[in-house]
């Protein structure tokens, strides 16, 4: 399965993305401020 897009919603940002990188294994690749609370994350699926 290849997940292309998606959006969540997520109260603590910096765990969610503990949760992703350390558990998951997904490599960050960008971080963007968006406008309100919005943030923009690209990542990928790591090797």
């Amino acid at each position: 399965m290849c997940l292309l897009h998606t959006m969540l919603r997520v109260g603590d940002l910096d765990r969610s993305i503990k949760f992703y990188t350390q558990v998951l294994g997904m490599e960050l690749l960008r971080r963007k401020r968006l406008r309100g609370r919005a943030v923009l994350l690209a990542a990928r699926q790591g090797q």
